[in-house]
This record gives C-alpha cells, sequence and structure tokens, in this order.
C-alpha cells in the first residue's frame, strides 16, 4: 500500500514544488504549481500542501478547503509529477485528504472537477466514490463525495 503525507509548502520547499512536471498530454489539466502557490496566498480558506512519500521524496501537490467562489469543501488541484505517475501516489494522496475533511465538523461533501478527456483522475475519483453531478461553464465535470456522517 502506496502511503503519502501533506506537508505545508514553505520557503523551503516552495521551489522544489515548482519543478514538478507533467507531461505534455497533460498540462492543460491543471494549473502551474507556481500558480497555485500564488493563488492560495489570496484565498486563506484553500490550503496548499507538497504530497511526500514515507521517504519524504516530493512526489506532488494538493489545493483543497472551503471553495471562495461556492462555499463548498473542493479539492481545487491535484498533480502528481510525471515520474511519479501511475504508482498510487494520488489515490493515497486524495484518500489522505478525505480522512482530514472527515475529521472535520460541518463538512459533509467533498466537491472536485475534471476535463472529461482526463480519464486516468475521472477513474481514480470514481474509484474513491466521487458521483458525477454535472458540468460546469467549461467543460469541467463536477464530481461530489459524500462523507460519512457521524451519528
Amino acid at each position: 500500500m502506496t502511503i503519502v503525507h501533506l506537508t505545508p509548502i514553505t520557503r523551503e520547499n516552495w521551489q522544489a514544488c515548482c519543478e514538478l512536471s507533467l507531461p505534455a498530454e497533460q498540462q492543460d489539466f491543471v494549473a502551474s504549481n507556481l500558480y497555485s502557490i500564488a493563488e492560495t496566498q489570496f484565498y486563506p480558506t484553500m490550503q496548499i500542501r507538497a504530497i511526500l512519500t514515507q521517504a519524504d521524496a516530493l512526489v506532488g501537490l494538493a489545493v483543497y478547503g472551503i471553495s471562495p467562489n461556492t462555499g463548498q469543501y473542493r479539492v481545487a488541484r491535484l498533480m502528481i509529477d510525471q515520474a511519479y505517475q501511475g504508482h498510487g501516489y494520488g489515490r493515497a494522496a486524495m484518500q489522505a485528504i478525505l480522512a482530514e475533511v472527515a475529521a472535520l465538523e460541518n463538512i459533509k461533501q467533498v466537491w472536485l472537477s475534471y476535463r472529461e478527456h482526463n480519464h486516468a483522475a475521472r477513474n481514480l475519483y470514481q474509484s474513491l466514490g466521487f458521483q458525477e453531478q454535472s458540468c460546469d461553464p467549461n467543460g469541467r465535470i463536477v464530481a461530489m463525495y459524500a462523507l460519512a456522517t457521524q451519528d
């Protein structure tokens, strides 16, 4: 089983995060990591995390939190470096994010979106239990994960 941990982006690791890369055919799937780092500075309800292996190798980046546009809890970005794709790091990162969110009070759903032709994302999110809801105005598929309620 692949295990990762999520850690804040700091002055010590932000440049390494910016050096993570995607294959050419995936470049339009997510904003650049530099853009993501900059954007989160202006949205205090969103957090950005480096995704590290058990051995502390940097493999990706995630942005998630309360969307300033919708008020929904969203995973805005999940990016795994091309050298680490296909090894379970994306799944492990999403599981870590969902576990973190499940511990929060009053959060019942997690939302995200992805491009229709991003088959790897669609397969990953559906396998984790995300249900496709609609298409947004930009043509992205919007999916929702219902957190288990603790009564």
